[in-house]
């Protein structure tokens, strides 16, 4: 388990790869599982109720691993989607238990002072994770980091969008 988490510390600071993840049907499945419930928590918190919570949870998962496994069989690269998929689940894991633990007090902190520091903090942890897709699709399609991370950019503009046509905030 240290090791497995060791490995996704690492991938969050770029020096891991998905290929460097031995494929397992069991590690894809409970980091699917921990990353629903971690965006389950911090949807409910934030926007919904837990039943629309659970719904959006599992849209934005499911967008993301089928936006992946499309790729992949586009370029006839199938066999990289457990790796692939599982750095996803991890990394999301990671970053959005990083984020839920940060976002709540620098958004307090951001009411509370109304200084611009808190919204910067929250903006340095979605660009980095936005860099962290990038580093894992880079690796997963044989690309340069910058062409990850446009990729990247570019799925994360689309799912939000879709996001919050589907689910608005009310």
């Amino acid at each position: 388990m240290k090791a497995l988490l060791n490995f996704f510390v690492d991938l969050c600071l770029l020096r891991a790869a998905p290929q460097d993840l031995s494929a397992s049907s069991v590690i894809l499945a409970g980091t699917f599982l921990l990353n629903i419930l971690v965006s389950l928590l911090m949807i409910v918190d934030a926007r919904h109720g837990p039943g629309l919570a659970l719904i959006e949870s599992l849209f934005e998962t499911f967008l993301m691993l089928a936006a992946l496994y499309l790729a992949l069989r586009t370029r006839r690269l199938r066999g990289r989607f457990q790796q692939s998929a599982t750095a996803l689940m991890g990394s999301g894991l990671l970053l959005g238990l990083l984020l839920g633990l940060l976002a709540l007090p620098l958004v307090a902190w951001s009411h509370r002072s109304e200084s611009t520091e808190a919204g910067l903090l929250l903006l340095v942890l979605i660009i980095w994770s936005i860099v962290v897709l990038g580093h894992i699709i880079r690796h997963t399609f044989g690309l340069t980091l910058n062409i990850g991370v446009a990729f990247g950019v570019l799925y994360t503009m689309l799912a939000w969008s879709m996001v919050a046509r589907l689910f608005p905030v009310t």
